[in-house]
């Protein structure tokens, strides 16, 4: 069988990895949103509690490496909880994959938010005092909108590297694309074909997400003028 041949006979299963890829990148990319916006406000309230919570958070999973965060999620906490037994051995690493990945780019998130945030001018939060507006109301309807548009380059650039962040779950048993290469690799030994053919994928599915961003950006620009 050729290289050729080789690289269309894979293409079914490495396209249903790719599917468990975005499954899981969309889940991470959703919680990790969350928490890195719930971490930032935290980081920047005015509760020494909230910020050194936040603060210790944001140290933690962005000082250590995600591979050793999801082993030890995945296989480390269930030697002394019993989270198998809850969820099911063959669900939990499932659930520890999405809990890791989310944890770990929330820690990120959270400093491109905070950054985003502060990089808004301040009288726009003393104009809606002014007013009447609540912190709150300020926030959501004055901050974030300015701040979000601030966070789009910085943003989609974790968002790739969720994507890719993905193929550290292959260690904990998750089939994703690289593992499903590396199982279609021990069967017809073609390493060079298949190595390959998942790089591609992973570029395309990349590029594409950065081309959506950059035309988000440039919408959002000209909207702003």
């Amino acid at each position: 069988m050729n290289s050729w041949s080789i690289m269309v006979h894979a293409f079914p299963q490495l396209l249903h990895g790719l599917g468990r890829t975005v499954e899981f990148s969309l889940v991470a990319i959703f919680l990790a949103s969350i928490i890195g916006l719930i971490a930032a406000l935290c980081k920047l309230s005015r509760f020494p509690v909230l910020r050194g919570i936040s603060w210790l958070y944001v140290e933690v999973f962005r000082g250590t490496p995600l591979l050793v965060q999801l082993l030890f999620i995945a296989l480390g906490l269930p030697t002394i909880i019993p989270l198998n037994k809850w969820f099911g051995a063959d669900v939990y690493p499932f659930i520890a994959a999405g809990i890791g990945l989310a944890l770990n780019e929330g820690a990120y998130i959270t400093e491109i938010i905070r950054a985003g945030i502060l990089g808004v001018d301040r009288g726009q939060s003393e104009a809606a005092h002014s007013i009447g507006m609540t912190r709150i109301q300020t926030m959501i309807y004055i901050i974030l909108p300015q701040a979000f548009k601030r966070m789009i380059p910085p943003l989609v650039n974790q968002f790739a590297q969720t994507i890719k962040d993905t193929s550290l779950l292959a260690p904990i048993a998750i089939v994703e694309l690289l593992y499903t290469g590396q199982i279609i690799i021990a069967e017809n030994f073609a390493g060079f074909q298949i190595y390959g053919e998942v790089a591609i994928l992973y570029l395309v599915i990349i590029f594409t997400l950065t081309r959506i961003a950059g035309y988000l950006e440039r919408r959002l620009q000209i909207d702003k003028r």
